[in-house]
C-alpha cells in the first residue's frame, strides 16, 4: 500500500514528567488519518484528560505549559476506558489496512511509547499491544539533518503551521498529521520511498552525519540584501505568521548574527530559526524609534517567540499608599503607579509592617512569610526566617527604626540600589540576587533570608521610582545625538499621553515644551496602559545606552524643568 493511501493513527500524550515510573499521562489524543482528511480540521480528534493523576499534584511548570489543573482532571476519563477506546480505533485501522498491527504516527515516539505500554498494562488488557510505531522526528532527522532543530513545533512551523503556546493533545495530533503528510511527499520526491516497508528499511540504515553548516529556510539572498540602517525586523513562517519581532541599530548586522553558527543560540531561538522563512523590515531614522516601534509591534502582533514585551499575563496597576490594595484604575486613593509587579510591593508592605510597627518577635509565622515572598514549594525553616529578619534589622537599624518609616525605607532602597550598582561596576559578583529565586527548601540560611529582604526593599523602591519617572516621561520632549553611518545626527521626539506626538531629524533649535506638561499626575496615570508603560520603559533603556556612550541627551519635562546630560545621568541612575 502506498504511504499516501495508508490509514494511520496520529497520537500524542501530555504527561507530568519524562518517566512512567514517576510520572503519569495527563491527556491522550488520537485520530484516524482518513477521518481527519474528511473533516479537514481538529474537531474529529479524540482527546481525553485522564483521572489517574487525581491522587497527586501536577507540577507547576507542567500546569503552566499545558494549562491542565487537578480540577480539569476530575471531569476526565478513567484511564482504562480511554485506552480501550484507543485500542478499538487501532484495531479498526489495522483491519482497513489488512495488517496485524495499526501504524501509529507520533512525532517523538521514544518519549510516548513507555507511557503507552504502561497504560496498556494498567488497563488489564490481555492481548498484545496491537500498535506499530512510526516516529516523524526520526524521519525528519534523516531528511533534514542540517536544520537547527526538529521538534514538533519546529517542524510544524517549518511546514507553515502554527501550534498554540499551550501544549495540548488536539493541537499536537493535528500538527503531527501535517508533518506526516509533508514527510510522505518528500520521501517520495527525494528518495522514491512510497511504502511502509521501504520506509522502515530506510530508517534502519545508518544515519548520515550532519554537515558542518546549518541549513535554514531563510534565503541567503534575503540576508545579503539587508540594509545597514536602524529598524525593526519581523521573522515570518512560510504561511505569513509573524513569529518574532526585533529591533536593531543595524538591520544587516543584527539579523545576519542569527544565522552565524559561531554564535551559541538558546534552544528557543534555534527552534524559531527552523521556522523563519521570510523577513519583513521597517527601517527607522534612529534606534530610539526602532525600540518604540518594536514594543508597539509586539503588542499588535503577539508573536510566539517574543516574551519580554508580551501582554500575556501582564497588567498595569495602581495601589494605595500602604501598597496593600490595587486597582486597574487610578484614583486619589489608588495613586501609586503605574506598576506591573504587584507582588514585590505587597511583600514590601508586609516587610515594613513587621520591622517598623509590629516587630520581628511579635509577628506571626504567616506574616513573616508574606514579607519574604516565597512560594509553598520553597518555604524555609522558620528559625532561619526569624534569624534573617533579625540580621536585616541589625544591618539597617539606623533607618528601619526611624520615626518616619516610609522615608526611611525609601532611603534604604536607594542605598541598597547604589551598593548593588557599585558592586556591578567594580566587578563584584551580584548573582546572588538572582540565585535566590531558585533556592530550595534546604538551601536557605539567615544570610540568604536577609539578602532576599534587602532585594525586596531595593526592587520595591525601584518599582516606585520608575513609575514616577514614566509619568514624567509620558509628557516630555527628548533631543539626542546618535551615530548614523559615518555621521552623528540630532533627533527630537515629543511625547503626549505616552505616544509620539511628532518627531524631527537634525533639530538643533531649542527643545520645545511638551504640550501636556501641565497635566497632573492623576491625569497622566489615567492614560497609562501596558503599551504606554512598555513604550516608556524601552525609551528609558535607550536613553541609558546613549548616556553610557557619552552621547548628548536633553529632556524637557516642562518650561522650567529641563534635564541636560548631567542631570539625566543623575536621575536615571535610580531608574
Amino acid at each position: 500500500m502506498d504511504l499516501s493511501e495508508l490509514v494511520v493513527l496520529f497520537l500524542d500524550c501530555q504527561t507530568t514528567g519524562a518517566n512512567p515510573k514517576s510520572a503519569r499521562v495527563l491527556e491522550i489524543g488520537w485520530v484516524r488519518s482518513d477521518v481527519l482528511e474528511q473533516s479537514g480540521n481538529a474537531s474529529t480528534i479524540n482527546a481525553h484528560l485522564l483521572k489517574c493523576c487525581l491522587e497527586s499534584e501536577i507540577p507547576k511548570n507542567v500546569q503552566k505549559i499545558t494549562g491542565i489543573t487537578i480540577e480539569d482532571l476530575s471531569e476526565g476519563s478513567e484511564p482504562g476506558e480511554a485506552w480501550i477506546s484507543l485500542i478499538n480505533t487501532a484495531l479498526s485501522v489495522a483491519q482497513v489496512n489488512k495488517m496485524q498491527r495499526c501504524p501509529v504516527v507520533i512525532h517523538y515516539a521514544k518519549f510516548e511509547i513507555p507511557f503507552l505500554i504502561d497504560l496498556h498494562e494498567i488497563s488489564g488488557t490481555k492481548r498484545d499491544l496491537p500498535l506499530s510505531f512510526i516516529c516523524t522526528h526520526k524521519i525528519s532527522t534523516r531528511l533534514f539533518p542540517d536544520l537547527p532543530r526538529r521538534s514538533l513545533r519546529a517542524m510544524a512551523g517549518y511546514f507553515g503551521h502554527s501550534i498554540p503556546t499551550k501544549r495540548r493533545c488536539s493541537e499536537h495530533v493535528y500538527a503531527t498529521a501535517i508533518i506526516w503528510h509533508e514527510l510522505v511527499r518528500l520521501l517520495k520526491k527525494k528518495h522514491s520511498i512510497t511504502t511502509l516497508e521501504h520506509l522502515l528499511q530506510w530508517l534502519s540504515q545508518s544515519r548520515r552525519v550532519r554537515s558542518s553548516k546549518r541549513i535554514y529556510p531563510m534565503s541567503e539572498r534575503v540576508l545579503n540584501d539587508l540594509p545597514q540602517k536602524p529598524g525593526v525586523y519581523r521573522m515570518l513562517r512560510s504561511n505569513g505568521d509573524v513569529i518574532y519581532v526585533g529591533k536593531a541599530v543595524s538591520l544587516r548586522q543584527r539579523v545576519k548574527s542569527y544565522f552565524t553558527k559561531s554564535i551559541r543560540h538558546p534552544e528557543h531561538i534555534l527552534e524559531m530559526l527552523t521556522q523563519a522563512a521570510r523577513l519583513d523590515l521597517t527601517t527607522t531614522e534612529s534606534r530610539v524609534d526602532a525600540a518604540i516601534l518594536e514594543s508597539d509591534e509586539i503588542k499588535r502582533l503577539t508573536p510566539s517567540y517574543n516574551i519580554a514585551l508580551h501582554e500575556r499575563g501582564r497588567d498595569v496597576w495602581f495601589c494605595t499608599k500602604d501598597y496593600y490594595q490595587f486597582s486597574p484604575v487610578p484614583t486619589r486613593k489608588y495613586g501609586i503607579g503605574p506598576v506591573v509587579d504587584r507582588d514585590v510591593l505587597m511583600h514590601f508592605a508586609s516587610l515594613k509592617n513587621i520591622v517598623a510597627k509590629i516587630g520581628v518577635f511579635e509577628a506571626g509565622d504567616d506574616l513573616l512569610l508574606d514579607g519574604l515572598g516565597v512560594n509553598d514549594e520553597r518555604i524555609p525553616d522558620l528559625k532561619f526566617v526569624r534569624g534573617g529578619y533579625e540580621l536585616f534589622v541589625d544591618r539597617h537599624n539606623d533607618l528601619v527604626r526611624a520615626a518616619a518609616p516610609d522615608d526611611a525605607f525609601d532611603q534604604l532602597a536607594r542605598r541598597l540600589w547604589m551598593e548593588r550598582k557599585k558592586d556591578r561596576e567594580t566587578g563584584i559578583d551580584v548573582s546572588e540576587d538572582f540565585a535566590l529565586k531558585s533556592v530550595g527548601t534546604s538551601g536557605w540560611t539567615e544570610r540568604s533570608i536577609c539578602h532576599l529582604l534587602e532585594s525586596t526593599v531595593m526592587r520595591a523602591g525601584h518599582t516606585i521610582r520608575r513609575a514616577r519617572w514614566f509619568l514624567l516621561l509620558s509628557e516630555a520632549s527628548i533631543r539626542w545625538e546618535e551615530p548614523v553611518g559615518n555621521d552623528v545626527r540630532i533627533f527630537l521626539i515629543v511625547f503626549e499621553k505616552g505616544q509620539v506626538l511628532y518627531r524631527r531629524t537634525s533639530c538643533r533649535d531649542e527643545i520645545p515644551f511638551p504640550p501636556g506638561c501641565k497635566r497632573s499626575l492623576l491625569e497622566r496615570q489615567r492614560g497609562f496602559d501596558l503599551m504606554t508603560f512598555d513604550r516608556m520603559r524601552v525609551v528609558t533603556t535607550e536613553l541609558k545606552k546613549l548616556l553610557n556612550e557619552n552621547r548628548e541627551v536633553d529632556v524637557r519635562l516642562s518650561p522650567a524643568n529641563r534635564l541636560d546630560h548631567t542631570g539625566l545621568v543623575n536621575v536615571l541612575k535610580w531608574v
